[in-house]
């Protein structure tokens, strides 16, 4: 149960640090905080919403072993029960280690770290509790922190309002909702209602929605459209939901328009991790079968760090204009026909499901020097002597990736593959860029 301080006290233990100057961390929050995987990412709005309850993610940290050290930094300022001064001493030791140059003021950057991570956190917790409880008590109540000096209008308005625990409003609208919001949920039973005089939940207001575009300069602006008193980025429930496999795709999207090797270095970091190679390996499973991701392409991965390199270094440079791999749907349909099928040229479904995979580390890259393109060279999972996967570089089409309108995009799109014989991968036609072929 939340700390509390005293039987009657339901409010949060951020409420409490604030009125009585201690935190009261909980196991929950505590294990939300500790199951996030480390992203790296360039703007707050690489990762958006509710792809937080996955991901840790500190806006313009983009190498992995910093997040992981500003994440346990976090952690441990929050399961300690640390002041932010306390805080503040761990962010400065570690922006000094990797020489992170950050934007912002270093007061104004640290508190928006240390308090969002804690509010989020503690909702996150305190959600599970809600749910676990909601048969005895179904009834939630917003609160207003009094704690808040300068208040939003709209969060005055919500305070003291009773819904139902399922009512949808509170999938938008359970705070935080905004930078600094100090508001949180209280639990009712049908007594509590009683001795309030009610004799069932209010009314939800209606959702007055606007349309705001935010992060207009940085590298990955986003134009959403948010419930009016909630902050952009705040239109969620702590907790409610695990999206791994979104929070991933979504990463590497927004490698788009980075420079091929920072994204390549930056996708390869965050596959490295087993979680994220197989959450964006169950996604994939998903969208080739007709589920899933709702766009007409699937993100596969980057190309390789070394193989970026060496097609940088070829007699002719390859420039690439991005790191990463795409596989439109209209492509999987003609790799997969069946007149390629009665050939016995389509790859086996083991394999086919193995392509986010081969993308990460492939057995060897080679550049066809005849027909320009990128070849991924893998061990088939059947008795073929060899796979490959061709992908067009710099590829410009019609695209709709993830939810975003279609548009044309310039990636590097997996065009066809199949199965050949070891001996055709050494034709001199082909250069090997990375790894190694069979003798």
């Amino acid at each position: 149960m939340p700390a509390r301080v005293n039987r009657r006290d339901a409010r949060p233990a951020h409420v409490v640090r604030e009125q009585f100057g201690a935190y009261l961390p909980f196991a929950r929050q505590i294990d939300f905080l500790r199951a996030k995987l480390d992203l790296p990412t360039r703007a707050w709005t690489d990762i958006w919403q509710s792809q937080h309850d996955v991901a840790f993610v500190v806006a313009g940290a983009a190498k992995t072993d910093l997040v992981s050290d500003l994440h346990q930094a976090v952690d441990a300022a929050i399961a300690e029960g640390e002041t932010i001064e306390s805080f503040r001493e761990r962010f400065d030791a570690i922006a000094e280690q990797h020489g992170w140059s950050y934007n912002g003021g270093r007061d104004w950057r640290t508190r928006v770290i240390y308090e969002t991570n804690l509010r989020t956190s503690y909702a996150a917790g305190r959600w599970e509790q809600l749910q676990a409880t909601k048969a005895l008590r179904p009834y939630w109540r917003y609160r207003h922190s009094p704690a808040v000096v300068d208040p939003r209008p709209e969060h005055l308005a919500w305070d003291g309002l009773i819904l139902r625990a399922d009512d949808p409003w509170w999938q938008t609208h359970a705070p935080p909702n905004g930078w600094g919001c100090q508001c949180y949920i209280e639990s009712l039973s049908e007594r509590d209602m009683a001795r309030l005089g009610k004799d069932g939940p209010d009314t939800a207001p209606a959702l007055d929605r606007r349309e705001v575009t935010v992060g207009i300069r940085g590298p990955s602006p986003r134009t959403v459209n948010v419930p009016a008193g909630i902050d952009p980025g705040f239109a969620y429930a702590p907790g409610r939901t695990s999206q791994l496999s979104q929070a991933v795709r979504h990463q590497l999207e927004a490698s788009l328009p980075q420079p091929a090797p920072i994204a390549s270095a930056g996708v390869a970091d965050t596959l490295a991790a087993p979680r994220t190679l197989d959450a964006l390996r169950d996604e994939w499973h998903d969208w080739r079968r007709g589920s899933g991701n709702a766009g007409d392409a699937f993100s596969l991965g980057a190309i390789p760090p070394a193989t970026v390199k060496a097609l940088a270094a070829l007699p002719t440079p390859i420039a690439l204009q991005t790191a990463l791999v795409t596989l439109a749907r209209r492509d999987l349909t003609h790799l997969t026909r069946e007149s390629k099928r009665q050939r016995g040229a389509v790859l086996a479904d083991t394999d086919l499901d193995r392509l986010p995979d081969i993308i990460a580390a492939p057995k060897a890259t080679l550049w066809d020097t005849q027909d320009p393109a990128l070849l991924f060279v893998f061990e088939p999972t059947s008795d073929a002597a060899a796979g490959k996967l061709v992908v067009r570089v710099n590829y410009s089409e019609r695209l709709q990736l993830g939810g975003k309108p279609r548009q044309t995009v310039t990636s590097n799109a997996v065009r066809t593959a199949g199965y050949v014989g070891a001996e055709n991968l050494r034709d001199e036609r082909y250069v090997l860029l990375e790894g190694a072929l069979d003798e």
